[in-house]
């Protein structure tokens, strides 16, 4: 077995626990495909291992300074020889989101854990030797501890996190407040579906060329100062899939059957047909799939049972277009 010595500097508060404990509780709930940290280290109390930086509040208020305590630690943790780009054909990327979606679910309800940084760079994978995948979703540092009580005011998540691309839409949109909303296990999620959306336009086939894939992949993921409402109206029409036409059958499914129940969290049927009365059954009927959505959702095992359903299904054609491929952007 290879490990690594990990060293960091991670945000000193009363409710982010140090990583080894975090990985102990996973353990100790049996959540499967655990991340493997073997030995945690960390000095708070020491003065030459803390540091503090500006935290970035300047949306909330440009005038105010507020100072962040970070403090040293080191791990030792399991090497993953394989970042998630490097699946070998489409089907094994379903494979290794499937595997991080039941230990983020595992983690939510038993160990009372939440992940708020789904990303490329936080699901990796080891190939067995049969050739199979397993993948892991790994990088708890940041975990949102689930049995503590707090309002949206709290240090229990002392800023947003998570990566910009890959954010739920409701965790990027501000409320009343001025604040973003504490990320829940939906956001989560939901931030798989994006974070397999965008792996599915840059590394499998589909008819989009290099300018307008590089155009489409800045418009809905990555600058931070985009309107979100861009991301919300590709969710809601699903026009960003359509327009790529991805070749790839299974891709197509999944990505199709995860927008379908996800884009309800932001349509509102009322809005859409208000009190017109040609359209009162069709507004019912929307109701109808909103509140089916919602229910859905609730269901932590329902993106690992969708991700099954897709694989197992011999119905979908997981072989034609398999490969992987490198786009160029421009």
């Amino acid at each position: 077995m290879i490990v690594l010595l990990k060293i960091s500097w991670l945000i000193a508060s009363p409710t982010l626990k140090y990583r080894h404990e975090i990985d102990a509780r996973l353990h100790r709930y049996q959540v499967p495909n655990d991340p493997g940290v073997y030995h945690g280290v960390g000095k708070e109390k020491d003065p030459q291992q803390t540091r503090q930086t500006q935290r970035l509040d300047k949306a909330i208020n440009p005038l105010e300074l507020i100072l962040r305590t970070l403090r040293h630690y080191r791990i030792i943790a399991e090497y993953w020889p394989f970042t998630l780009k490097e699946f070998g054909v489409t089907r094994e990327l379903a494979v290794v989101l499937r595997d991080a979606s039941i230990a983020h679910s595992k983690a939510a309800t038993s160990a009372k854990f939440l992940h708020p940084d789904i990303s490329n760079r936080n699901i990796m994978f080891k190939r067995n030797a049969a050739g199979t995948v397993e993948g892991y979703l790994i990088d708890w540092d940041l975990s949102l501890d689930l049995t503590l009580a707090y309002v949206q005011s709290t240090e229990v998540q002392p800023e947003r996190m998570g990566t910009w691309q890959f954010l739920s839409i409701r965790s990027v949109q501000m409320n009343e407040t001025g604040k973003p909303l504490t990320q829940d296990r939906i956001d989560d999620v939901e931030s798989v579906y994006h974070l397999m959306l965008w792996m599915a336009l840059r590394y499998t086939a589909h008819e989009l060329k290099s300018t307008a894939l590089t155009y489409m992949l800045g418009e809905n993921f990555d600058p931070i100062d985009k309107d979100p409402h861009v991301r919300r109206s590709n969710m809601e029409s699903g026009v960003l899939n359509g327009e790529a036409r991805f070749s790839n059958h299974g891709i197509r499914t999944v990505l199709r059957r995860m927008r379908f129940v996800l884009c309800q969290r932001y349509i509102d049927p009322q809005s859409v047909f208000e009190d017109d009365k040609e359209f009162e059954a069709q507004r019912k009927a929307a109701e109808v799939e909103k509140t089916e959505a919602l229910k859905a959702l609730d269901d932590c095992n329902w993106l690992p049972n969708l991700l099954n359903a897709a694989l197992d299904d011999d119905k979908i054609d997981w072989e034609c277009n398999k490969g992987h491929v490198n786009h160029v952007l421009v």
